[in-house]
Protein backbone atom coordinates (compact mmCIF):
# COMPACT_ATOMS: atom_id res chain seq x y z
CA UNK A 1 0.00 0.00 0.00
CA UNK A 2 2.87 2.40 0.82
CA UNK A 3 4.37 2.22 -2.67
CA UNK A 4 1.01 2.81 -4.32
CA UNK A 5 0.41 5.83 -2.12
CA UNK A 6 3.83 7.30 -2.91
CA UNK A 7 3.32 6.58 -6.60
CA UNK A 8 0.05 8.49 -6.66
CA UNK A 9 1.63 11.45 -4.91
CA UNK A 10 4.59 11.35 -7.27
CA UNK A 11 2.25 11.52 -10.25
CA UNK A 12 0.36 14.36 -8.62
CA UNK A 13 3.54 16.33 -7.93
CA UNK A 14 4.54 15.96 -11.58
CA UNK A 15 1.15 17.24 -12.70
CA UNK A 16 -0.07 14.06 -14.37
CA UNK A 17 -3.88 14.10 -14.39
CA UNK A 18 -4.43 10.81 -16.26
CA UNK A 19 -4.70 8.95 -13.00
CA UNK A 20 -7.78 10.70 -11.54
CA UNK A 21 -10.20 7.79 -12.02
CA UNK A 22 -7.72 5.31 -10.59
CA UNK A 23 -7.06 7.62 -7.66
CA UNK A 24 -10.79 7.96 -6.91
CA UNK A 25 -11.16 4.20 -6.91
CA UNK A 26 -8.22 3.70 -4.55
CA UNK A 27 -9.46 6.43 -2.20
CA UNK A 28 -12.66 4.46 -1.60
CA UNK A 29 -10.56 2.15 0.58
CA UNK A 30 -10.54 3.73 4.10
CA UNK A 31 -7.05 2.46 4.97
CA UNK A 32 -5.63 3.74 1.71
CA UNK A 33 -7.40 7.10 2.17
CA UNK A 34 -5.95 7.50 5.67
CA UNK A 35 -2.40 6.79 4.48
CA UNK A 36 -2.80 9.02 1.44
CA UNK A 37 -4.11 11.93 3.50
CA UNK A 38 -1.29 11.50 6.02
CA UNK A 39 1.20 12.25 3.22
CA UNK A 40 -0.45 15.55 2.25
CA UNK A 41 1.70 17.85 4.44
CA UNK A 42 4.90 16.36 3.04
CA UNK A 43 3.80 16.64 -0.56
CA UNK A 44 2.33 20.08 -0.06
CA UNK A 45 5.77 21.22 1.05
CA UNK A 46 7.41 19.50 -1.92
CA UNK A 47 4.97 21.16 -4.36
CA UNK A 48 5.76 24.55 -2.80
CA UNK A 49 9.52 23.99 -3.18
CA UNK A 50 9.18 22.91 -6.82
CA UNK A 51 6.84 25.80 -7.62
CA UNK A 52 9.28 28.30 -6.08
CA UNK A 53 12.30 26.78 -7.84
CA UNK A 54 10.43 27.11 -11.12
CA UNK A 55 9.39 30.71 -10.33
CA UNK A 56 13.07 31.53 -9.87
CA UNK A 57 13.89 29.75 -13.15
CA UNK A 58 16.36 27.44 -11.42
CA UNK A 59 17.13 23.93 -12.54
CA UNK A 60 17.72 21.23 -9.96
CA UNK A 61 21.42 21.40 -10.83
CA UNK A 62 21.55 25.15 -10.31
CA UNK A 63 19.78 24.88 -6.95
CA UNK A 64 22.11 22.07 -5.90
CA UNK A 65 25.13 24.17 -6.84
CA UNK A 66 23.88 27.12 -4.77
CA UNK A 67 23.63 25.01 -1.63
CA UNK A 68 26.71 22.87 -2.23
CA UNK A 69 24.96 19.61 -3.08
CA UNK A 70 24.62 17.35 -6.09
CA UNK A 71 21.56 17.41 -8.37
CA UNK A 72 20.43 13.88 -7.40
CA UNK A 73 19.93 15.08 -3.81
CA UNK A 74 17.49 17.75 -5.04
CA UNK A 75 15.75 15.17 -7.20
CA UNK A 76 15.33 12.84 -4.22
CA UNK A 77 13.94 15.69 -2.14
CA UNK A 78 11.48 16.69 -4.86
CA UNK A 79 10.27 13.19 -5.64
CA UNK A 80 9.55 12.54 -1.97
CA UNK A 81 11.03 9.09 -1.83
CA UNK A 82 13.75 10.00 0.66
CA UNK A 83 13.25 12.11 3.74
CA UNK A 84 15.62 15.05 3.77
CA UNK A 85 17.20 16.03 7.04
CA UNK A 86 16.16 19.32 8.57
CA UNK A 87 19.49 20.96 7.71
CA UNK A 88 19.11 20.15 4.03
CA UNK A 89 15.53 21.35 4.03
CA UNK A 90 16.52 24.70 5.54
CA UNK A 91 19.38 25.10 3.03
CA UNK A 92 16.90 24.62 0.20
CA UNK A 93 14.34 26.94 1.78
CA UNK A 94 16.99 29.63 2.27
CA UNK A 95 18.30 29.29 -1.30
CA UNK A 96 14.74 29.64 -2.60
CA UNK A 97 14.22 32.74 -0.44
CA UNK A 98 11.29 31.20 1.41
CA UNK A 99 10.12 31.47 4.99
CA UNK A 100 8.96 28.49 6.99
CA UNK A 101 5.81 28.96 8.99
CA UNK A 102 3.97 26.57 11.23
CA UNK A 103 0.36 27.16 12.13
CA UNK A 104 -2.19 25.19 14.12
CA UNK A 105 -4.47 22.88 12.22
CA UNK A 106 -8.13 23.66 12.11
CA UNK A 107 -10.07 21.98 14.89
CA UNK A 108 -12.62 20.89 12.31
CA UNK A 109 -11.01 18.97 9.51
CA UNK A 110 -13.05 18.46 6.38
Amino acid sequence: MRNITYSLYSLEVMGNTNFENHKKELLRNPEFRRKYEALEPKYSLIRALIRRRNELHLSQSQLANIIGMQQPAISRLENGRNNANIGTLFKVVDALKLDVEFKPRSLIQG
